[in-house]
C-alpha cells in the first residue's frame, strides 16, 4: 500500500512539472522567459514592469496596465513605473491620468525623462505657457538635456518665433549629432523656402538612419524643386530600392519623364507602377490620363480621368481636362 501511494505522488509530482514545464509553449520567446523569470521571483517588481512593457510595445495595454498597477503595488518608489504607467495611459488616451503619473514620477525623483514627456504633453494640448515652465525646470536640473531643447524648438515654432526655433534645432545637434528629428525639422523649414541648405541636414539625418522612407522622398523631392532632376531620380530609385512599395516615388519619377524628358511612354509606365502599387492614388490616375491625353490616345485617358473622379470626385483637375476632352471630341 506504502509502496503504491509513493508511486502515486511520484507520478503526480512528474505530471505536474510536466504540465508547468508546457504552459509557456504558445507564448512568443520574449514573453515566454519574462513569465518564467516572474514565477521564480513573483515579488521582483522590475519583472512586472519588463512584461508591462513587453505588452505595451505589443499593444495589448489591457495586460500592460494590469502589469505596471502590481509592480507599483510592490514598490511605489520608482519613478520608471510611473512613466510606464503614463505611457500606457496614454495609448488609452486617459489623459489627465498620464499628467498625474508624470508628475508623481517627477515627486519620486525629478526623473528628467517625465519631466519631457509632461512638456511634450502640455505642447500637444496646446497648454504653452505649462510647457515652457516644465522645460525651464528640466534644463536647470540638467542643462545637458538635447531633448529637452528640441521640445523648447517645438514650442517656440508654435510662438512663432522663427530664429529662436533654429537657433535651438541648433543646439540640439550641438549636444547630440545624432538627433535626426532635429535635422529632419531644420530639413523641412529650409525646404519650405526651396533653400539648398536643406540638403546638408536630409544628407546628415540620412547618415544616421539611411533607410529612412520619408527622410529619402524628402530629399529627392528638394531635388526635383530644386531641378537637380539627375540627383531626384537617383534618390527616388535609392528610396524604391529601400521601399518597392514607394507609390509616390514612382509617380514623381513618372512626373520628370513628363513634364521635363518628354517621354510620355516612360511617364505612362511609371505612373502605371504607382498605380498597381496604390490604386487609390488618385493623382497617379490623373497624371497617367494627362500623358495618354499628350499621346493623342483619347479614350485611355478620358478612362484615366474618370478613375480619378471616381476616387476624388472634387479633383478639379480631373474635372477640367475631362470637359476638354469632351469640348474636343465635340
Amino acid at each position: 500500500m506504502k509502496k503504491l501511494l509513493f508511486y502515486s505522488l511520484i507520478i503526480t509530482l512528474c505530471c505536474g512539472f510536466s504540465c508547468k514545464s508546457h504552459k509557456y509553449d504558445n507564448l512568443p520567446t520574449q514573453l515566454a522567459e519574462l513569465c518564467k523569470k516572474i514565477d521564480k521571483s513573483p515579488k521582483n517588481s522590475d519583472l512586472y514592469q519588463l512584461r508591462a512593457e513587453y505588452y505595451y510595445q505589443n499593444n495589448n495595454t489591457d495586460e500592460a496596465l494590469n502589469d505596471i498597477l502590481y509592480a507599483i503595488k510592490l514598490n511605489d518608489k520608482k519613478s520608471s513605473y510611473y512613466i510606464t504607467l503614463a505611457d500606457i495611459y496614454l495609448a488609452k488616451r486617459e489623459t489627465d491620468l498620464v499628467e498625474d503619473m508624470l508628475k508623481k514620477a517627477i515627486a519620486v525623483d525629478k526623473n528628467n525623462e517625465a519631466y519631457l514627456k509632461l512638456a511634450e504633453l502640455y505642447l500637444y494640448q496646446y497648454m504653452y505657457e505649462e510647457c515652457e515652465e516644465i522645460i525651464e525646470t528640466a534644463i536647470r536640473q540638467q542643462n545637458h538635456n538635447p531633448k529637452a531643447y528640441l521640445t523648447k524648438a517645438l514650442l517656440l515654432e508654435a510662438y512663432g518665433d522663427t530664429v529662436g526655433f533654429i537657433r535651438m534645432l541648433q543646439l540640439v545637434i550641438d549636444q547630440d549629432p545624432r538627433e535626426v528629428i532635429a535635422y529632419n525639422a531644420l530639413g523641412n523649414f529650409f525646404q519650405e523656402m526651396n533653400d539648398p541648405l536643406a540638403i546638408s541636414y536630409y544628407k546628415n539625418a540620412l547618415e544616421i538612419t539611411p533607410n529612412d522612407k520619408l527622410l529619402n522622398y524628402s530629399l529627392g523631392k528638394l531635388y526635383q524643386d530644386l531641378g537637380e532632376l539627375d540627383l531626384a531620380k537617383e534618390q527616388y530609385r535609392n528610396l524604391i530600392t529601400i521601399d518597392p512599395y514607394s507609390y509616390p516615388a514612382y509617380n514623381n519619377l513618372g512626373y520628370i519623364a513628363f513634364y521635363f524628358e518628354d517621354n510620355y511612354e516612360e511617364a505612362v509606365r511609371l505612373y502605371s507602377k504607382a498605380i498597381e502599387v496604390n490604386p487609390a492614388y488618385y493623382q497617379a490616375w490623373f497624371n497617367r490620363g494627362l500623358a495618354y491625353e499628350w499621346m493623342d490616345d483619347y479614350k485611355n485617358a478620358r478612362n484615366d480621368y474618370q478613375q480619378s473622379l471616381s476616387i476624388n470626385p472634387n479633383y478639379e483637375k480631373a474635372i477640367k481636362n475631362l470637359n476638354n476632352l469632351d469640348a474636343h471630341k465635340q
